[in-house]
């Protein structure tokens, strides 16, 4: 059960990752695409490189999320010790 979360966590972070890198990315296509703009050379200029303190926001986000999990891992864990359940792995 906690290498599904962990699983979950970690593919959550990297969504996330993903979405706010993809928002980005297809902004300045969009405005490019819009001004009605030929080749590939003006597109190179304009493309919005990501900021460091973007990156290291979401990755405060993805070590706040992989803390929660580890805390909800440990409560259920803790949970069931306290309710006589099996605590195997399924």
């Amino acid at each position: 059960m906690f290498k599904r979360l962990n699983a979950l966590v970690c593919a959550s972070a990297l969504l996330f990752l993903a979405a706010c890198a993809g928002s980005k990315s297809s902004a300045s296509y969009d405005d490019y695409d819009d001004e009605g703009g030929g080749g590939g050379g003006g597109r190179s200029g304009r493309a919005a490189p990501i900021k460091a303190d973007e990156l290291k926001d979401a990755q405060k986000d993805a070590v706040n999320l992989t803390e929660e999990n580890h805390k909800m891992a440990r409560e259920i864990f803790e949970l069931k010790n306290k309710l006589g359940l099996s605590t195997d792995e399924d």
